[in-house]
């Protein structure tokens, strides 16, 4: 039962695959170009068998016709030992029969009919209602000496008999006819022969399809081994047709998930190290403080650490929700007409305290009115993130500038400082999350939250805004001489 059951279930899966539904439309349509090829064939050969049917007849009557014109005919009953030459008028087989006006039999030469009333008469009457030369194919039966009786297929000629004009009888000449035998054995041939090849191409359509589905078997068994902890499996399909190309694109899906789960698993992790350093400050501090009786001041220090690592989480945690929403596609920018220069202008604002407290002189310097299209808040905040990074690695007794501009048809903002610059291999990751230049530099508890130390997600949020607004942004920077940062977003229609 378990074999029948497995045999059942392959059967099921079989009838359902796709080789097996391309092999039958592939099946189905040489059946129809056999069917048209064969239909085609049958009758056309079924024609020339015709004309070669009344060919045979009309050179046999026009031997007859000689022959009853000659001299010879009178002493003669025409079976083919009294005239044994090639002009014999009757063959093997052959029938001629004279009647009179009314049917009736006169003389008859040759094989004898055993019922020809019925026969003469159906020939008469078709003669008498058409003048032009027919051949006519009739099944009769036929007496041999024995007086045994064969049905046997003619072909009959009749022809009038005219003394004059007057008509006098009709002539009757008959063949055996291998027409009906011929077609009904080329219909055998034509149908076994479309057979064998719809079986053959049956066969072979599953082996083709078998092969053309081979690779995407591969597909699927590969994506069926695949785990998140293996996503480094690859099926590397060479050749440049469509299932290739379908092995490609399966490829760069696993590469474009291997680096989703690889950014995952990193930003969980950097996100676990960022929340816990301050975490673990703050368990120090207070478990430092309820160790002993501590002085009013070491008490005043503490809280004002706690505080400042409260704060320290705080951000973080807008910052990981922020990245959350846009990730989820749930922040939803309310778009409007805006001036670039405003929106810097009230950015600059903001940051004017960081920049007092770490000793930074902000520098706003050409100003144009550039019209943009898109979320004041968001731009703000994209403007914000630029100065506050610049503010807070740029270094004290240093000038960050500010301008604003237009290029290749298009808004510009450049936030540029002085401060030690950025090595070129740490660019082209710098805005990815929780990357930071300096990977070394670790927490003080003694900071407060306002010192340069940053979570590494506020240039991913920058990214992240730009993009939205259909821009771009460029960092250019060497060591010892500062850091550029170039924000281009398209003008307002």
């Amino acid at each position: 039962m378990r074999l029948i059951r497995s045999f059942w279930n392959w059967l099921g899966t079989f009838f359902h695959s796709i080789r097996f539904r391309l092999t039958m439309w592939f099946v189905l349509i040489l059946a129809i170009v056999l069917t048209v090829f064969s239909v085609f064939i049958y009758f056309a050969q079924a024609r020339d068998l015709q004309f070669d049917a009344v060919r045979v007849m009309q050179d046999k009557f026009s031997r007859v016709q000689a022959y009853f014109h000659s001299a010879e005919w009178q002493n003669s009953n025409l079976t083919p030992a009294d005239v044994p030459n090639e002009q014999t008028p009757l063959q093997e087989g052959d029938l001629l029969i004279l009647t009179d006006t009314s049917g009736s039999v006169v003389q008859n030469w040759g094989e004898t009919l055993a019922q020809p009333d019925d026969l003469i008469n159906a020939l008469v009457t078709a003669a008498s209602q058409r003048r032009d030369f027919t051949v006519y194919e009739k099944t009769v039966a036929i007496m041999d000496d024995s007086q045994n009786q064969t049905n046997v297929e003619y072909l009959f000629i009749i022809t009038p008999v005219l003394r004059g004009d007057r008509l006098v009888g009709y002539l009757i000449i008959g063949s055996p006819s291998q027409l009906n035998s011929q077609l009904y054995r080329l219909t055998i041939s034509l149908l076994l022969g479309s057979l064998a090849m719809l079986v053959i191409a049956f066969a072979g359509g599953l082996w083709l399809a078998d092969r053309a589905m081979r690779p995407v078997r591969t597909i699927a068994h590969t994506a069926q081994n695949i785990s998140e902890s293996d996503l480094n499996r690859r099926i590397n399909m060479k050749g440049r047709d469509e299932l290739a190309e379908l092995a490609g694109t399966f490829d760069a899906m696993l590469s474009r998930l291997q680096a989703a789960f690889d950014r995952q698993r990193r930003f969980v992790a950097d996100a676990s190290h960022e929340l816990r350093t301050p975490l673990t400050i703050m368990n120090l501090e207070v478990g430092r403080m309820l160790s002993g009786h501590r002085s009013s001041g070491e008490y005043q220090h503490a809280m004002q650490i706690v505080n400042a690592e409260g704060e320290r989480m705080t951000r973080l945690v807008n910052d990981l929700m922020t990245l959350a929403r846009m990730d989820a596609g749930q922040t939803i920018l309310q778009f409007e007409d805006l001036d670039l220069s405003d929106v810097t202008v009230e950015a600059v604002e903001r940051m004017s305290a960081l920049a007092e407290r770490q000793q930074v002189r902000l520098e706003m310097r050409d100003l144009p009115e550039l019209h943009v299209h898109g979320d004041r808040q968001y731009l703000v905040q994209m403007v914000s993130n630029l100065i506050e990074n610049a503010i807070k690695y740029g270094g004290p007794n240093q000038t960050v500038q500010i301008q604003t501009g237009l290029k290749q048809d298009k808004a510009t903002l450049r936030v540029a400082d002085t401060g030690p610059g950025i090595p070129p291999d740490h660019l082209p990751r710098l805005f990815d999350r929780f990357y930071r230049v300096d990977q070394a530099r670790t927490h003080h508890p003694d900071e407060s939250a306002s010192s340069p130390d940053g979570s590494g997600l506020g240039l991913s949020i920058v990214a992240w805004i730009v993009q939205s607004h259909g821009g771009e942004i460029h960092v250019e920077s060497k060591v010892n001489e500062g850091t550029t940062f170039e924000v281009s977003l398209p003008l307002s229609q």
